[in-house]
């Protein structure tokens, strides 16, 4: 039996990805809709919170038809199949895979500050920001981009999750702006504090999953609604190239080195 893993986007109308009783995820309408065709088990690389949209997501299911598996995804309102992988091998998503979350600020934050910021909250205790300290964190960096009238944060690596981006995110934010004191920082960065702040979902886009291998695309049905919406959601994203993938490679990010 092959395995197949689809690249999908999918926006706010779920409540998170994992599977939860009467209430629509991604992971749940998705088994629903396959069931009927042999999968009962739905992999996937990243979880999201309510409402948490994504461009770049991989699931993961057992079936010899890959086209087929597609169009019956790409048919549920609210997903998009961006693309699929055929293999003869169990992937295990969680941990072969990069990704990358955007956080979004509605306000302008001093670049110096953030920047000190960023550089201290790398060297600390990541532990601290996490709800799962038994997790590792495994976090390559953090970008930051100030316009005038707001700032994005991209958090970079392999193994974190959404919860983590929405704690670190907002800490960082309040730290770089003076609302969080120098005891509680130091506490925080040495592990003697757990972070207290969490940003809201609806600031939050998984924006890119990358597997070390190349997808065959697939015409979705709704790869342009969704994409559409995703971009009215974060209305500072219009205008670059109508498309959020590009979007790392269309805006001049800085590292806090």
């Amino acid at each position: 039996m092959k395995y197949c893993l689809l690249k999908i986007a999918y926006d706010e109308s779920f409540y998170g990805f994992q599977i939860q009783p009467n209430l629509p995820t991604v992971q749940g309408e998705i088994l629903k809709a396959l069931s009927p065709i042999g999968i009962k088990k739905i992999y996937g690389s990243s979880r999201t919170d309510s409402h948490v949209r994504s461009s770049s997501s991989i699931i993961e299911v057992q079936h010899e038809d890959s086209q087929k598996v597609c169009k019956i995804v790409d048919s549920i309102r609210g997903i998009a199949v961006r693309g699929y992988y055929e293999t003869d091998n169990f992937v295990n998503l969680r941990r072969s895979l990069k990704k990358e979350y955007l956080y979004f600020c509605d306000r302008a934050l001093n670049e110096t500050s953030l920047k000190k910021t960023i550089r201290e909250f790398l060297s600390g205790e990541l532990t601290s920001f996490s709800r799962d300290p038994a997790k590792k964190v495994v976090l390559s960096r953090v970008l930051f981009l100030i316009k005038k009238t707001h700032t994005l944060l991209l958090f970079e690596g392999m193994s974190f999750s959404w919860n983590f981006v929405r704690i670190s995110a907002e800490t960082i934010i309040r730290r770089s702006e003076g609302k969080v004191s120098d005891e509680e920082w130091r506490e925080l960065l040495t592990g003697k504090k757990k972070a207290v702040y969490k940003g809201k979902a609806s600031n939050l886009i998984l924006l890119r999953t990358s597997p070390p291998f190349e997808f065959r695309s697939y015409k979705s049905k709704n790869l342009n609604v969704i994409r559409s919406r995703i971009i009215q959601d974060f209305y500072w994203l219009s205008g670059i190239n109508d498309d959020v993938r590009e979007l790392t490679d269309s805006l001049d990010f800085l590292e806090a080195r």
